[in-house]
């Protein structure tokens, strides 16, 4: 990056998220970042992008194309914003190992395995992911969270409860518009990707039978994995899972509970739902104290500017009860995010989700799907990274 010029930026993966988030975003933070690049596998979709961007930004058609032109000096890019699907680790490495900063949607991987080939290739480039890699989780960035995390460190915990609602996905993005899914995707490409995915998911869980070999990329890496963070972020994180189940056919229903991690004093439970009639996303993390109640109720992430409700619920002497809801109408969460990315992209990096972070989520997450495999009756093998993920025992009752 020149003196005085705003951070070039590609944005890999153009779905959804990108389409009703990230593009928008960067062209209402045009003071901030230049769009240099786009990439998807759908060549015809990242052109069309490309085109309603301007002439200026380039379009690829994989990573492996918009490498090749750094390299050779044809496009310049300092960060890239990842939001593939899949497991992003194995492109984070190699955007690394190339002199890029990511800023990747979570999860970051679907093993452990890739997250230690990314640090190893990191220190191999001398460059430490902490500086260079940021994880999607956009509601770190929330203020409503930030509120709420101040007032939890002065309370002390009795419960947690988390409540996800999900409809199916097209009620969520009916308002976004976006673009027709491509045709111009090769099967042999897509199918390569998937026996890729596969192959990591049986390195990571042992196993490639259904409902597990889906609900753990899908559900709980790729929508419980949003709480998981959040209570890591808040409360210091999930300590033991000794309480699940899941029913109701795929992707269906999962209520997950133990301890948490900085509290094992402390009960969390999770409840997350896939009810696709349902009206709306409705998202709600309750946590009960000695002196009342703290809460977030969050709302549909693709719709931008729609507030997380902060609640506060405590007493006013000498018997009275006091209930104060806050909103931060001019703040979005995924803009603060990717504001923090262009600040650690013009070299005033702050703190964030890190690759250290992301670890600890995906840890938590083998847990749950381990425990989910166990209270269906059928244990992950024994070779499974998650049949060996630790479990920090219950406290000892007196």
């Amino acid at each position: 990056m020149t003196a005085g010029s705003r951070p070039r930026v590609a944005v890999v993966g153009l779905g959804a998220i990108s389409q009703s988030v990230h593009l928008p975003l960067i062209r209402r933070n045009a003071e901030r970042l230049e769009l240099a690049a786009v990439v998807d596998l759908s060549r015809d979709r990242a052109r069309a992008i490309a085109a309603a961007h301007g002439g200026a930004v380039a379009a690829f058609g994989s990573i492996d194309e918009l490498l090749a032109a750094v390299a050779e000096g044809a496009v310049a890019v300092d960060g890239v914003v990842l939001a593939t699907s899949g497991s992003h680790a194995p492109d984070v490495e190699r955007l690394v190992a190339a002199g890029i900063r990511v800023l990747a949607e979570k999860p970051l991987a679907f093993s452990l395995a890739e997250i230690e080939r990314l640090r190893a290739t990191a220190a191999e480039a001398g460059r430490d992911p902490a500086d260079w890699v940021r994880v999607g989780y956009m509601k770190e960035h929330d203020p409503a969270s930030e509120m709420a995390r101040e007032l939890l460190a002065n309370v002390r915990l009795r419960h947690v409860q988390v409540e996800v609602l999900h409809p199916a996905d097209g009620a969520q993005l009916a308002f976004a518009n976006l673009a027709a899914p491509p045709a111009d995707v090769p099967e042999q490409t897509i199918a390569a990707l998937m026996a890729q995915t596969s192959e990591i998911i049986l390195h990571a869980i042992g196993t490639t039978e259904e409902p597990l070999a889906k609900l753990y990329p899908n559900v709980v890496l790729g929508s419980v994995i949003h709480d998981i963070g959040l209570l890591r972020h808040l409360v210091g994180g999930i300590g033991a899972v000794d309480r699940a189940a899941h029913w109701a056919g795929f992707p269906g229903s999962v209520s997950l509970g133990g301890r948490l991690a900085e509290q094992p004093d402390v009960p969390w439970a999770i409840d997350w739902h896939f009810i696709p009639e349902y009206p709306e996303y409705r998202e709600t993390a309750t946590f009960h104290h000695e002196q009342g109640s703290i809460s977030l109720r969050f709302a549909v992430p693709y719709v931008l500017n729609a507030p997380t409700v902060l609640t506060v619920v405590d007493g006013v002497a000498p018997l009275g009860s006091r209930i104060a809801e806050t909103r931060f109408m001019q703040e979005e969460a995924f803009e603060r995010e990717l504001r923090a990315f262009a600040d650690l992209l013009e070299g005033r990096p702050s703190d964030g989700p890190s690759v250290d972070a992301a670890a600890a989520d995906i840890l938590v997450g083998q847990r749950m799907i381990r425990a989910i495999a166990e209270a269906a009756g059928t244990p992950l093998p024994s070779g499974a990274e998650a049949a060996a993920a630790p479990n920090p025992s219950a406290p000892t009752e007196t």
